[in-house]
């Protein structure tokens, strides 16, 4: 995949087929048309490519990491079928970090590397450093399993026994299969050339000198933005951020490279939001639910309706990501360097889970709600106060959540044992887990009511 010219247009028939098969066929013709007339605009960032380069480069580490490991006889069968996206298991992480550093052992400065068994290439050895000494103790100890070796001339007297020689010799191979290795990881960085030629040029050229930033300008004035468009240029080439928005004839969907890993998730993400914008003429209304300026009372920054239309787009547009995939058809990246779990992706793994019954139970009602702008069939089934509830509730969590550290402290308190979890959970994440819990029973009542609305609009029926 070439990361500087990716080519949105060609999936588009692809993202209408898995929609229509997630949103239903009585809507095709909807869909069709939405993510056909959508203007695309691909551009890259300096902060996104520099950040997926290094994504590709730990990437790679990651499998020439395996390679190494199995080569040395080591047993590496649970990182089987793993994706490189995703850190090694923490035992093979281990080995790795003591036989060679770990993934800097290939990205950051390897001539210069001295641990583990970089500690005894010969140039090293030459240099003889203080350093270099006291990396050399800790791998042998390492290697040993043991803490025999404290002081150089411990090692010296230990490498001048028959023990000691046979460790070197083995060092030695090692040192030799890492550097045949080692070149596997150099000619793939010449792979990356042109990324690094891209990133050269931004980082020598004022920005706003050039034509790429005249052609941005030119793009952000088709439609109203709340900024300015020059800062609003500036930012993008220099930052990056994916988003539609609606100019006064149609959607335009801006796209670049942001994380990797999940290409096919954000590509896929941003057509949801398409296939659910919808406008009165040249009124603006919004996408899916998030339909008003009103703020968010938790989050200043976000809009009323914001992140409750966020997690549920991201719950569609993961749904779309796994139908793809389970059919094997990897499109934007190949499937050695997709992640495997993306329910942390964009929003939070806690709000999307506390959603999944309300999708569930009111499918039909949610997806008829976004796609046509027409919320008052749901807001009749559910209830206005309990939909209002509900945003209310998952706006609540959400600020626990991206300001209040309650993943860390849900993770942090999973781990403990239980005889320890009260001593070692600080009052302050206490407080928190205790508002969590609060709003966990309010979603239940929540749920509760919109049922008997349910039952109550079925009645009078």
């Amino acid at each position: 995949m070439g990361i500087l010219n990716i080519n949105l247009d060609k999936y588009r028939k692809k993202a209408v087929e898995i929609y229509t098969k997630i949103f239903g066929k009585e809507y095709e013709t909807i869909i069709r048309k939405r993510i056909e007339s959508v203007e695309i605009v691909t551009y890259n960032s300096e902060k996104g490519i520099r950040k997926y380069k290094i994504f590709l480069e730990n990437c790679k580490a990651r499998e020439l990491s395996i390679e190494f490991l199995r080569k040395i006889g080591i047993d590496v069968s649970k990182a089987k079928g793993r994706s490189f996206a995703e850190e090694l298991p923490d035992d093979l992480r281990k080995l790795a970090r003591e036989y060679f550093c770990g993934n800097s052992g290939f990205t950051y400065f390897p001539e210069k590397n001295n641990v583990g068994i970089r500690g005894f290439k010969k140039k090293t050895k030459e240099v003889n450093s203080k350093d270099t000494t006291e990396k050399q103790i800790r791998f042998i100890n390492f290697f040993l399993g043991n803490e025999e070796i404290v002081d150089e001339y411990d090692l010296e007297e230990f490498l001048r026994t028959e023990e000691g020689r046979e460790v070197l010799k083995k060092i030695e191979g090692y040192n030799k299969i890492f550097n045949e290795i080692l070149k596997k990881y150099q000619e793939y960085e010449k792979t990356l050339g042109n990324i690094e030629d891209f990133l050269e040029f931004r980082k020598n050229t004022d920005i706003t000198k050039t034509e790429e930033f005249e052609e941005m300008k030119k793009l952000l004035s088709k439609f109203p933005v709340e900024g300015d468009v020059e800062n609003d240029a500036f930012y993008l080439l220099n930052q990056g951020k994916v988003f539609v928005t609606i100019n006064p004839e149609k959607p335009v969907l801006f796209y670049t490279i942001l994380e990797g890993g999940g290409l096919d998730y954000t590509m896929l993400h941003e057509f949801c939001h398409v296939i659910e914008k919808h406008s009165k003429g040249k009124e603006k209304i919004g996408s899916g639910f998030d339909i008003t300026k009103e703020k968010n009372p938790y989050r200043p920054e976000k809009r009323k309706y914001e992140r409750l239309n966020e997690n549920i787009t991201d719950i569609f547009s993961i749904r779309a990501t796994k139908i793809l995939h389970e059919r094997g058809e990897y499109l934007l990246e190949p499937k050695e360097i997709v992640l495997s779990n993306i329910m942390d992706a964009n929003t939070s793994s806690i709000t999307k889970n506390m959603l999944m019954p309300f999708l569930k139970r009111y499918k039909e009602q949610i997806i008829r709600a976004r796609i046509t702008g027409d919320i008052n069939s749901l807001l009749e089934v559910v209830g206005k106060d309990n939909f209002e509830e509900l945003n209310d509730c998952i706006n609540v969590v959400d600020y626990f959540i991206y300001e209040k550290g309650l993943s860390k402290i849900l993770e942090k308190r999973a781990n403990n044992d239980r005889k320890e979890k009260e001593k070692d959970i600080e009052s302050t994440e206490e407080e928190v887990i205790e508002e969590y819990e609060k709003q966990l029973q309010r979603l239940d009542r929540i749920y509760i009511s919109m049922e008997e609305n349910l039952k109550s609009n079925n009645q009078e029926r």
